[in-house]
């Protein structure tokens, strides 16, 4: 991130009282939003372009939070709302893997406008640098892989899994969307249907996941495990079958008790008093999911990007162990991952932020074609046909969303 000139930059929130007459404002001066973070009520959106990192290869969220840090400390900050969100904050999307060549970036607006907790405020950010170089080449080939390909890739993960080579595999596939409308709309239809996910857009990575991968709430810890996926069915008594189906499987309890023990072994010493709850069937409007809870407390010195570096990537996107499934994920999916299962969120001065697994998700590519993403956990019993399937079931929010399907009654 490259800032210009010395001294302390001003950045000022205050409360508003019209949160369209401010954002059409935003929008009037300074074009569309640059990033949008939403959930329910709650809403991040920014505007313009302080400030901007690219980063590529190992370590990017760890280098992105020390770079973070280093910008704050040449903020001077007046926020007179004082709550997460406030005063200077930066918006993310990492590119899941360390040889994507796909852009990692960390996203300083130059003017936010946000909803917490029923608050409303604005927060103005001076043009702090200039947008990075690049460090990493956004491109590369584009390779698409078959439903028979995919299928094939999954009955030879399965014997890698037989074989005793490892536990657990996620194995994804890109499909580009044929008749994609505009992706600013799509969000807003993503949004008005999947009020309990994270709808974000960032750099043209955009889409609505329903897993945290990290919050941290002045020093409170949390995030939800996500492994274990059944199709919701039309009618009551057929959704119930399929809800109870997922939660008796052996095969889905294991598929996410290797997601949750992920989860455990990787955050170390960074917090405290870790409490997980008992897993339960998270009903959203497409699937079923097993979802565990997990709180903790942060240790002091500890900032949510902290978080995700030692987090990423779980299990749930990656499989277990992470560098056998790494090394298989390489070597079975004919393309670039880019940032589709990567971390995506924000966090601010005080290393408070919400960071959400890049699922259920699409890129806008460079001749303004979108391409989506979605994957399936692989372990010694999966059937190559039914996590085909599963990844339909997956892509269908990102697909209805950007070919203007209307959400059903």
């Amino acid at each position: 991130m490259t800032v210009d000139g010395g001294g302390a930059f001003p950045v000022t929130t205050r409360r508003i009282a019209d949160v369209d007459a401010e954002r059409s404002a935003a929008r009037a001066e300074l074009g569309a939003p640059t990033a949008v973070w939403r959930r329910g009520g709650d809403v991040l959106e920014g505007w313009g372009t302080a400030a901007r990192l690219v980063l590529a290869g190992e370590d990017r969220p760890a280098r992105a939070a020390r770079e973070w840090r280093a910008l704050v400390g040449r903020c001077a900050v007046d926020d007179a709302v004082r709550v997460p969100g406030t005063g200077p904050v930066a918006f993310g999307a990492f590119a899941f893997a360390d040889s994507s060549a796909a852009r990692s970036v960390l996203v300083v607006p130059r003017r936010v406008v946000g909803v917490r907790d029923g608050t409303a405020f604005r927060t103005d950010v001076p043009r702090l640098g200039r947008v990075d170089p690049g460090v990493a080449p956004d491109g590369g080939p584009v390779a698409q892989q078959s439903e028979e390909g995919y299928r094939d890739a999954v009955a030879r993960a399965v014997q890698h899994i037989r074989d005793g080579d490892l536990q657990k595999v996620v194995l994804a596939r890109d499909v580009p969307v044929q008749g994609a409308g505009d992706a600013e709309a799509a969000l807003e239809r993503l949004a008005g249907r999947y009020r309990d996910a994270w709808v974000f857009s960032v750099d043209g990575f955009f889409g609505a996941s329903p897993e945290t991968l990290v919050t941290v709430d002045r020093g409170a810890f949390s995030s939800r495990v996500l492994a274990g996926t059944a199709a919701r069915q039309p009618g009551e008594e057929q959704d119930t079958a399929s809800r109870d189906a997922l939660l008796s499987s052996a095969k889905n309890r294991f598929e996410h008790a290797l997601a949750v023990d992920s989860l455990l072994l990787t955050l170390g010493g960074a917090v405290e008093d870790l409490q997980l709850g008992r897993p339960f069937a998270l009903g959203l409007p497409n699937v079923w999911h097993l979802a565990t809870d997990a709180t903790a407390r942060v240790r002091a010195g500890t900032g949510s990007l902290d978080l995700v570096a030692a987090l990423h990537p779980t299990a749930a996107v990656a499989g277990a162990p992470r560098e056998a499934a790494l090394r298989l994920i390489a070597a079975l999916e004919p393309f670039d991952r880019r940032r589709y299962a990567g971390p995506v969120g924000w966090i601010d001065a005080a290393g408070d932020g919400q960071w959400a697994i890049g699922l259920r998700s699409a890129e806008v590519e460079a001749d303004g074609r979108v391409r989506a993403y979605a994957g399936a956990g692989i372990v010694a019993d999966s059937d190559p046909q039914q996590e085909l399937l599963e990844t339909e079931w997956k892509l269908s929010p990102i697909r209805d969303a950007l070919v203007g399907v209307p959400a059903a009654s």
